[in-house]
């Protein structure tokens, strides 16, 4: 099954103080994200290195509500065995680009989530994060990305890569657990997901046991679940909003 990518950030073109690259690392309905230094030029930059050598599936994008960049490039990346494994080094193909919306639309209250098939190898992903969106909020000319998530499946570097083109309207689908989804990172109570993740072990294992019976009961108290946490998530992002 295609899981969760941990990955680091190694590279940014420019960041503010109070919202690092670093920040990227982290998920939940609570976090700040990257953005870039006021008034910067661009393109900016975003290197993301994977814990092993993958096969990269999808790749998940939370954008800023009004700090929005009007397109993002993806290149997948990649070292030769007798080099050091630097982002330097790498050699990047392209995969293609999304673009996001201006968020006109929502009076910037929402942020777009853009979920992108891929089927690409290697060790590093490269974003090219183009010139943002000009409203009323964003006064210094920023970009921001609030979080982003890599699914794919570790492989053994000696497979060839088959990297192609990808549309983020695609239809294709890999299977992947709920709890490795984006969207329930970001939008489910902390303590609540906890339980859920817990949950969603025992019905894999009952699934892989062919237990049929037991897994639909566990689906079903995950989905009641889902719908509280999300309530609950949702209310306390309003109340720190209020607050602020």
């Amino acid at each position: 099954m295609t899981r969760k990518i941990q990955f680091q950030v190694v590279y940014s073109t420019s960041f503010d103080e109070q919202h690092p690259a670093n920040e990227l690392h982290h998920q939940g309905p609570f976090v700040n994200g990257w953005q870039s230094s006021r008034l910067c030029s661009y393109p900016q930059e975003l290197v993301l290195q994977f814990e092993n050598y993958v096969r990269l599936k999808r790749v998940q994008l939370l954008s800023h509500q009004y700090l929005i960049a009007s397109k993002i490039e993806f290149l997948i990346g990649d070292c030769s065995s007798d080099e050091n494994v630097k982002h330097e080094n790498a050699r990047y193909t392209r995969l293609g680009y999304i673009e996001l919306s201006s968020n006109e639309r929502t009076e910037f209250k929402s942020r777009e989530l853009k979920s992108i098939h891929v089927d690409a190898d290697g060790l590093f992903l490269k974003l090219i994060i183009h010139k943002n969106y000009t409203n009323r909020h964003n006064l210094h000319n920023q970009v921001s990305i609030i979080a982003i998530n890599l699914l794919g499946n570790d492989i053994d570097k000696t497979h060839e890569n088959h990297d192609e083109p990808f549309d983020s309207n695609s239809n294709k689908s890999d299977q992947i657990s709920i709890v490795d989804d984006l969207a329930f990172a970001m939008y489910q109570d902390p303590e609540i997901a906890v339980i859920i993740k817990n949950l969603d072990r025992k019905k894999q294992q009952y699934v892989h046991d062919e237990n049929f019976d037991q897994a639909g009961k566990f689906k079903q108290a995950i989905q009641e679940l889902l719908n509280i946490g999300e309530r609950l998530a949702r209310y306390e992002v309003e109340k720190r909003q209020a607050i602020e």
